[in-house]
């Protein structure tokens, strides 16, 4: 397992939005109350107000003070889900089929009872495919990532470009270890060639995970995708070289980073460095990671800096 560095990507206090916005509908079942009261012409019932204040107000204090995780956050949803829609779902046979438990039973009753039962096994699937699909989930707040098993790393370099002996199997080996099942599953790295500084890049060399079998394509194999975004990722570094002078008069400065955010996942452009000029070209094709994967190129262009022996950008 490798890990990311959470303090990377802002985090999103969802738990403390959520103890504010149940402290404060503390005032509800108060207003309730002295509505009963005033329309039921009876008394204020405190006890009845206590519990409630009580049983929000302790929530809402855990939530502000223990800050669970938004994997939790999602857990305890479906939870409540599948809670909810059993509980639903029983009213909803009761009030239908046991009509002894209820006075006044009418056809009133008999809809409202179907049309209850119906949401209540709807919510309870809902919970379900939570829990089937969202457990695995690996968030901004929950950074965990599996390594690739070497055997399923594909690594290309160019001939003739790509020197095993220099810097570049440092760069390369860097690039190999940020790869992940679920998020950083081909990197790429360009640069100018040497007789032409000024010249589009061209890649050194490019490391994927396309042969693993939960990211294959119906009727493209392998080797036909790793070519396309052999294609593609020039495109990109051409498309960065060409908006550069657009964006001069901008004065702020060469362009260092472009996300293409895309149906499945994103591709990501980075300038590592420009002495020696370095690029990246990255993708993930998981659309739930785009964010948390931009965070991870941040870091692997730290450390690809490090091992250039250039100070952090």
């Amino acid at each position: 397992m490798s890990t990311a560095d959470p303090t990377a990507v802002p985090k999103i206090a969802w738990s403390q939005r959520m103890a504010g916005i149940l402290a404060s509908s503390i005032a509800l079942p108060l207003i309730f109350e002295i509505l009963l009261a005033l329309l039921g012409d009876e008394s204020f019932n405190f006890g009845r107000a206590a519990v409630t204040v009580v049983v929000v107000g302790i929530t809402a204090a855990g939530l502000y003070l223990f800050r669970p995780g938004w994997l939790n956050m999602q857990r305890a949803r479906a939870t409540f889900l599948i809670l909810a829609g059993l509980g639903t779902a029983i009213h909803g046979f009761l009030v239908t089929a046991a009509f002894d438990l209820f006075e006044d039973k009418d056809l009133v009753q008999d809809v409202v009872g179907m049309t209850t039962l119906l949401l209540g096994v709807t919510v309870f699937a809902v919970g379900c495919f939570y829990f089937r699909v969202e457990d695995g989930q690996e968030v901004i707040e929950n950074p965990r990532t599996t390594r690739v098993p070497v055997e399923e790393i594909a690594v290309s370099p160019v001939a003739g470009v790509y020197e095993a002996d220099s810097s570049d199997r440092a760069l390369l080996e860097a690039c190999r270890d940020a790869l992940s099942v679920e998020r950083l599953h081909y990197i790429a790295m360009y640069e100018p060639p040497d007789a032409d500084p000024s010249a589009p890049a061209q890649r050194v060399f490019s490391v994927d995970t396309f042969e693993q079998a939960r990211y294959r394509v119906r009727g493209l194999s392998a080797h036909q995708r790793r070519e396309l975004y052999h294609a593609q990722g020039e495109q990109v570094c051409r498309l960065r070289h060409d908006l550069d002078p657009q964006l001069a008069h901008l004065h702020t400065g060469p362009l260092v980073r472009l996300v293409l955010d895309v149906e499945q996942g994103a591709i990501y452009y980075y300038e590592v460095s420009r002495n020696p000029s370095r690029h990246l070209v990255a993708v993930t094709l998981d659309q739930d990671h785009v964010y948390t994967t931009d965070a991870e190129l941040e870091m692997l262009k730290g450390r690809l800096r490090r091992e250039l022996g250039l100070p952090r950008a």
